[in-house]
This record gives structure tokens, sequence and C-alpha cells, in this order.
């Protein structure tokens, strides 16, 4: 088992450099390339000069500026890219994916623990993941409180968990903090916590 995920991990990662290579017109500069590797799913791309929004609709010409998120379709596209980027750290047992989208340590260190022992079919992909019931609890520079449904399909069995996730701007990015069952619960304290 751990041959054919070794085998397919290495025939995605493949695919995904050929696709970057041929959607960025055989621009092999390493600015493009770190450009095309870290600001966009692997789905996504741009010929946008680099001040145009991506996915999460939240990042700037300046990287440190956080703009403070207003609509349930701008939180929604943050959450996916995040836990995008949590079930493609765990599929491709890569920490240092999972530190992209976490702030905390004992959360970095669950995942690592999880490695080779998920029920992946296959890789996961952006459009696997869905919200529904979504609202914006709190949004200011700081931290964004989301209520959804959170609901991933294809690459495992279909499963959907319901709570309030709150995710705080590190210096460049919205980063996982919490996940709270009950939208009731002490999620606020987290809001106003001192990160790591």
């Amino acid at each position: 088992m751990r041959r054919l995920i070794s085998v397919l991990v290495v025939v995605g990662l493949a695919v995904a450099v050929v696709l970057l290579w041929a959607n960025r017109g055989g621009d092999s500069s390493p600015s493009t390339q770190a450009q095309a590797t870290t600001t966009l799913p692997p789905t996504s791309t741009t010929t946008s000069p680099p001040d145009t929004t991506t996915l999460a609709a939240t990042t700037t010409s300046d990287p440190t500026e956080v703009e403070i998120v207003e609509t349930v379709e701008q939180a929604e596209a943050i959450l996916r890219e995040l836990w995008f980027g949590w079930f493609e750290g765990i599929y491709n047992e890569d920490e240092d994916r999972i530190r992209e989208v976490v702030v905390l340590e004992e959360t970095i260190e669950q995942a690592t623990q999880s490695f080779g022992t998920s029920d992946f079919r296959r890789p996961p992909r952006p459009e696997d993941i869905s919200f529904t019931q979504t609202e914006i609890l709190r949004a200011d520079e700081q931290c964004l409180a989301v209520w959804t449904v959170l609901s991933v399909e294809g690459f495992v069995e279909t499963r959907s968990s319901g709570g309030v996730e709150v995710l705080r701007w590190t210096p460049n990015r919205w980063k996982s903090l919490t996940t709270w069952q009950n939208r009731d619960d002490l999620w606020e304290a987290d809001c106003d916590s001192t990160l790591p």
C-alpha cells in the first residue's frame, strides 16, 4: 500500500510540475515558479499582475497587510485553501505544508502522527471541499471566526462536520488556530489570545 501511495505521489507531483510549466508558458524564472506554487492552488493559474487577488481574496500586493473579510464567499475561500493545505499535507506526509496552514505546534504534531494511517482514495483537490450554513461570527485584522459545516468527498468517504473555525492572521496569511464543535463554546478567547 505504501508503495502504491509513493507511486501516486510521484506521478501527482510530475503532473503538477508539467501543468504549472505549461500554464506559465514555459517561464521558469525562480520568482515566477515561487509565486505559482505558493499563492495559487494547483487548479488555478493567472497571467495577471502580481497584485491581483488570489483564491482567498485576501492577498494584496503587500503580504503583511490584512484585508478584513466581509463576505461568506471570502471566508469560504480562505477556509477551502486552509483545509486543502491540511489534507494535502497529510496525504503527502509533508510537515512543511501543514505548517503553512496551522498555527499551533501541537496541531502540527497531531497531523504528523497521522501520516501513513489515513485512508485516502486519491489526492485531495480544492473542489472536494465544500461548506454550508456558513456565518461569519467575527472578522477583524487579527481574527476570523466562522461557523460552518465542512464537507469533504471524493478523496475520502463523504464526511461532514460543523463547528466554529478560528483563524488568526500571521505575518503574511490566515492560518487555522482552533476548531470548536459548538457555536457557544469559548472560541472568542482564541481570537484575543497571544499567538505562540
